[in-house]
């Protein structure tokens, strides 16, 4: 498995010179969703290993799962953004409302 923008397929570069941070949150959540168990400790063991090993306690699987995380939770936070922009006062108001009554 091989993960860089080149293999991202799509315009990767485009939605980066667009800000169109939104298609590459997208694309980033879409590949991990992809991912199996065995998959994700792959490639959490690749980025964990990259990581400065010394400067972290824990193992490389950790260190990746962490990097791993992060990444979900700043596309997710990416793509909330995006989608607040195109909200209106009324749609914050239903959102707001049935928070409430959760």
């Amino acid at each position: 498995m091989n993960v860089d923008p080149a293999n991202a397929g799509g315009p990767f570069f485009d939605y980066l010179i667009n800000g169109n941070e939104g298609g590459i949150a997208d694309r980033v959540l879409s590949f991990l969703e992809e991912l199996d168990a065995q998959q994700r400790d792959a490639v959490a063991e690749v980025i964990g290993g990259a990581l400065d090993q010394n400067v972290f306690v824990g193992g490389s699987r950790y260190h990746g799962n962490l990097w791993l995380r992060d990444a979900e939770t700043t596309a997710w936070h990416v793509l909330l953004a995006r989608r607040r922009r195109r909200e209106t006062e009324e749609d914050r108001k239903r959102f707001l409302e049935a928070w409430s009554n959760a």
